[in-house]
């Protein structure tokens, strides 16, 4: 009896052995097909050529994984470099966005679709430029993609909001706001722009119109704000969702262009574009053949405001072909870069970077409603955060201007017209 107890204790032994044996095996199978999906990013700082005497060192760099927006952030070595180790492969945006507060400048850089390859080293080179704060006129808020509230308000409701990020008064008077044409990433808007036209010298404009005045009819206070409105309209009065919808009655100016269409000859969209004699409206400048309305893009607003000297005429006006091989022909008006004062790019989702309408000197990044798109009629908004350090310092609201709006603004759940003008420091 007591030689089987010894038997059969070695016979566990031994098969407590090939079970341990066994599961270190699977584990370190698993752990070896988990490393065949990653990867890691090697990137290189360096300035901006024209630029010098700035330390890339310890500089946060952050990393965005387009699939599920993961985050990873590190911090540069002495030599401006930085590594991702050990990250899944996929398709990335690299950014850089960290003020200086005693130089009075911020770091600023972006790139997208930046591939890592699995059981393979990225290298990435990215250059960096130090951007001073804006003290002008920003755009502060764009609420373009429609209300959640049963289609009764439908597009009817844009807005753009202005911000004064300055402390003195400026005026609004003269200021153009063009919407940029282009597609934007969606299903059924995938030829960038870009494969066509280039956008390092001029933007494209589908609509372009003025604030009116005489150059001190609009003022913008300090920390302050004016709307210009699709439609001046209370969208609350009689919705059984008002809750979701903006009263847009306290627009400083709207938009109507009913009138000047028809007197070129051409069909305005009373439908969707009314006229509240109680709110100035914008000064018509330009509207695409094709187009009825000024309207923003409601898969994703490639905004710009610019002043200039010199009307436009028509050799402002260059022909877009799409690359579908359709042939359609869209005139566009052109706008040098070099007058533009501030621009944001919103597209589709989180992987339409191809996409970007606005050059990098202008907005090195782009935003969106949703990672994932697909946010028409709910009811969100884009809106600039606030630089809380720079409105501590100066006793008044300052916001975020880092030239790149995949960090300065963020989308909200509702509009927030004229929201700022209420906060106090």
């Amino acid at each position: 009896m007591k030689h089987l107890f010894v038997k059969a204790k070695l016979i566990l032994k031994k098969t407590l052995g090939v079970m341990l044996l066994l599961s270190l095996i699977t584990a370190c199978k698993n752990d070896s097909e988990e490393d065949n999906f990653l990867g890691s990013m090697e990137i290189q700082l360096t300035l901006k050529e024209g630029l010098s005497n700035i330390s890339l060192e310890n500089v946060t760099v952050k990393i965005v994984n387009t699939i599920d927006n993961s985050e990873q952030s590190h911090s540069t070595d002495d030599l401006g470099k930085v590594m991702f180790l050990n990250i899944p492969a996929g398709t990335y945006t690299v950014t850089v966005s960290e003020a200086r507060e005693e130089e009075g400048f911020t770091l600023s850089s972006a790139k997208s679709d930046v591939q890592v390859l699995s059981q393979e080293r990225t290298q990435v080179a990215l250059v960096v430029n130090a951007v001073m704060p804006s003290s002008g006129l920003l755009i502060k808020e764009l609420y373009y993609g429609g209300a959640n509230d049963g289609y009764v308000s439908l597009f009817k409701d844009q807005f753009i909001e202005l911000f004064n990020n300055s402390s003195e008064v400026l005026y609004a008077d003269g200021l153009y706001i063009a919407n940029l044409y282009g597609e934007t990433g969606a299903s059924n808007h995938q030829y960038p722009l870009t494969n066509v036209m280039d956008i390092r010298e001029y933007v494209y404009a589908d609509f372009v119109d003025q604030v009116p005045g005489d150059g001190d009819d609009y003022p913008v206070l300090p920390g302050k704000s004016i709307v210009i409105a699709l439609n001046a309209k209370n969208f609350k009065e009689g919705n059984p969702k008002a809750e979701f919808a903006v009263d847009n009655t306290d627009a400083t100016l709207e938009r109507y262009s009913v009138d000047w269409l028809e007197s070129q000859g051409r069909t305005g969209n009373a439908f969707f574009d009314f006229d509240n004699p109680d709110v100035p409206n914008m000064q018509n400048i330009y509207i695409s053949s094709s187009s009825s309305i000024y309207l923003f893009n409601s898969y994703g607003a490639g905004v710009v405001i610019f002043r200039k000297e010199k009307n436009f005429t028509e050799n402002d006006i260059v022909t877009y072909i799409k690359d579908d091989g359709l042939n359609k022909e869209e005139p566009l008006l052109k706008i040098p870069v070099a007058d533009v004062l501030d621009g944001v790019d919103f597209l589709e989702n989180s992987q339409a970077a191809q996409y970007k309408r606005v050059p990098e000197n202008i907005d090195t990044g782009f935003n969106f409603l949703k990672t994932d798109g697909g946010a028409f009629y709910s009811s969100i908004s884009m809106r600039r955060k606030v630089d809380e350090t720079a409105s501590q310092r100066f006793g008044r609201v300052v916001l975020m201007d880092t030239n790149n709006s995949g960090e300065d603004f963020e989308a909200i759940g509702l509009p927030d017209k004229f929201g700022y003008n209420q906060l106090a420091y």
